[in-house]
C-alpha cells in the first residue's frame, strides 16, 4: 500500500505542476499561435494521470545529474524484525485512512457531477421536442437559454424553443456550427476525462481553477474551428451571435457561450487569425516543450537504479576486531560505490545490529535512502565457525538424548521390541563413531 500511495501522490503532484504550467502559458499561447493549440495544452495533465513513471534515470543522463548517492541518508538501521519507533508500525493505518478519505472525495465529486449531468440530459430528451438534424446530429428544442451540445454516444444539440422565431437564419447556422464543432472535435469526451482528473484532485484548488480555464479554452477553440476558412464578414456576425447567446453550465455538456469568457472571445474575434506558418512552427515548439515537461514529471531520478532492486551486503570480521562489508567478492567501506550508482552512507555503522561473536546467529538490517526506493539488506555472518570438537560434542549429546528417549519407550504393536532393539543398535554405533572421532581430534 505504501508504494501505491507514493506513486499516487507523485502523480497528483506532477499533474498539479502541469496544471499550473498550462494556467501560466495558456493566454500567451492562444494569442501567439492560436486558441486550438492553447486548448491542446490541457492534454499534458491528463496524459500524466494515465502514464506511469518512466523506467530510466532522466536526470542521470544529464551532465552533472544523477548524483543520487550524495543525497542518500539513513532512515532505518536496526534489526529487520524490530522496526524502529512506533510511527513506522502505525503508518499502514494512517495510509489506509488517507486512501479511504481520498477515495470517498473522488467518488463523491465524480458521482455528484455525473448524476447532475445525467438528470439534465434526461430532462432535455424527455421534455424537448425534435427540431431537426444537423448532419448526423439530432437537434432538440428545449427550455434552455442558448444552444448546447450533449451526448457522447447519442449525439445531440439542444436549442431554445424560440430558436426558429428569435434567431436569424445566419445566426442559427453559426450557433449550430459551433455546437457541431464540439461533437466533431471530441470535446464532450474530453469533458468526461477532465471530470475524472478533477475528481482525483477534489481537494486541490489548482484543479478547480484549471477546470474553469479548460472549459474556457474549449470554447475559444470551438470558435476558431467555426471561423477557420470563413468569409471575411463572418467574424463580425459571429461576434453578434456570441453577444446574443446567454450561457449556462452543465458539465460535461458544451454550450455556445459562457458569460465569463464573452469579453475574451469577442477580443479574439477582433484579432487577425494566425498564419499557417506561425501555427505550424508554434505547434512544433509546443510539441517539443510539452513533451519535455511531460517527460520531466514522468522521470523518477534514479528510477533505473532504485526500482525494486536490492543489494545484499555481507558483513565479515576484518581480523582486527571489527567488520568488513562485502558486495559479491569485493570489500566495500561506508561511502563506497554500490551497484545501481548508489553508495552506502559514510556514517553507516552495522555494529549495533550485527553481533560478531563466534556464537552469533545471522541477523538482518535494512537501510532506506530518504525519498528513494532502494533497500540495502545487510546480512551479518558469524565472526568465526564453531570449533569442530564443540560441534561433535553437541552432536554426541543429541544422540545420547535420542537413545535415552528410545530406550524409555515400551514395546508395542506399533513399535515392536525387535524394531526398538534395531534402533538402539544403530544409535549406539553412531555414538561410538562420534566418540572415536572426538578422541582423534583431541
Amino acid at each position: 500500500m505504501t508504494a501505491w500511495l507514493h506513486g499516487g501522490a507523485t502523480t497528483l503532484i506532477a499533474t498539479t505542476a502541469l496544471m499550473l504550467l498550462v494556467l501560466l502559458v495558456r493566454a500567451p499561447v492562444r494569442r501567439l499561435v492560436g486558441p486550438r493549440l492553447g486548448y491542446a495544452l490541457w492534454a499534458l495533465p491528463a496524459l500524466r494521470m494515465l502514464l506511469p513513471p518512466l523506467p530510466f534515470d532522466l536526470l542521470g543522463a544529464l551532465p552533472g545529474g544523477g548524483d543520487v548517492a550524495a543525497r542518500m541518508s539513513v532512515l532505518v538501521a536496526g534489526p529487520l524484525s524490530a522496526p524502529a519507533g512506533g510511527e513506522a508500525s502505525n503508518w499502514p493505518v494512517v495510509a489506509g485512512w488517507v486512501l479511504l478519505l481520498w477515495s470517498a472525495g473522488a467518488v463523491g465529486v465524480f458521482a455528484s457531477v455525473a448524476i447532475r449531468h445525467w438528470r439534465f440530459c434526461r430532462g432535455l430528451r424527455a421534455n424537448g421536442t425534435p427540431y431537426g438534424r444537423h448532419s448526423t446530429i439530432a437537434i432538440i428544442a428545449a427550455d434552455i437559454d442558448s444552444p448546447l451540445a450533449f451526448g457522447v454516444l447519442r449525439r445531440a444539440i439542444a436549442v431554445p424553443r424560440g430558436f426558429a422565431r428569435d434567431w436569424q437564419p445566419w445566426e442559427r447556422d453559426l450557433a449550430l456550427a459551433h455546437e457541431a464543432a464540439h461533437h466533431t472535435r471530441g470535446d464532450l469526451i474530453a469533458n468526461w476525462v477532465s471530470l475524472i482528473v478533477l475528481a482525483a484532485h477534489w481537494w486541490n484548488p489548482v484543479a478547480w481553477a484549471a477546470i474553469g480555464a479548460f472549459r474556457d479554452d474549449q470554447e475559444f477553440a470551438a470558435d476558431a474551428a467555426v471561423l477557420a476558412g470563413g468569409a471575411p464578414g463572418t467574424r463580425q456576425l459571429y461576434g453578434q451571435v456570441l453577444a446574443k447567446a446567454a450561457g449556462i453550465s452543465a458539465l460535461p455538456a458544451s454550450h455556445l457561450n459562457a458569460r465569463g469568457t464573452l469579453k475574451g472571445r469577442l477580443m479574439m474575434l477582433a484579432r487577425q487569425p494566425q498564419s499557417p506558418r506561425r501555427r505550424i512552427l508554434g505547434g512544433a515548439a509546443l510539441l517539443l516543450s510539452g513533451g519535455t515537461a511531460l517527460a520531466a514529471t514522468l522521470a523518477t531520478p534514479g528510477a533505473a537504479a532504485t526500482g525494486g532492486q536490492s543489494v545484499t551486503l555481507g558483513v565479515k570480521p576484518d581480523g582486527a576486531g571489527g567488520y568488513a562489508l562485502i558486495v559479491g567478492a569485493t570489500a566495500v567501506a561506508p561511502g563506497a560505490a554500490l551497484p545501481g550508482r548508489m553508495a552506502l552512507p559514510a556514517d553507516f555503522s552495522a555494529a549495533g545490529g550485527c553481533d560478531l561473536k563466534p556464537t552469533a546467529k545471522p541477523a538482518a538490517m535494512v537501510i532506506k535512502g530518504m525519498g528513494k526506493t532502494r533497500t540495502y539488506t545487510v546480512m551479518c555472518a558469524s565472526a568465526a565457525p564453531a570449533p569442530l570438537a564443540a560441534t561433535l560434542a553437541e552432536g554426541l549429546a543429541s544422540l545420547k538424548t535420542m537413545r535415552a528417549s528410545v530406550a524409555s519407550q515400551p514395546a508395542s504393536s506399533v513399535f515392536p521390541e525387535a524394531e526398538r532393539a534395531h534402533a538402539l543398535g544403530a544409535i549406539d554405533r553412531s555414538i561410538a563413531e562420534v566418540e572415536a572421532t572426538l578422541a582423534a581430534v583431541g
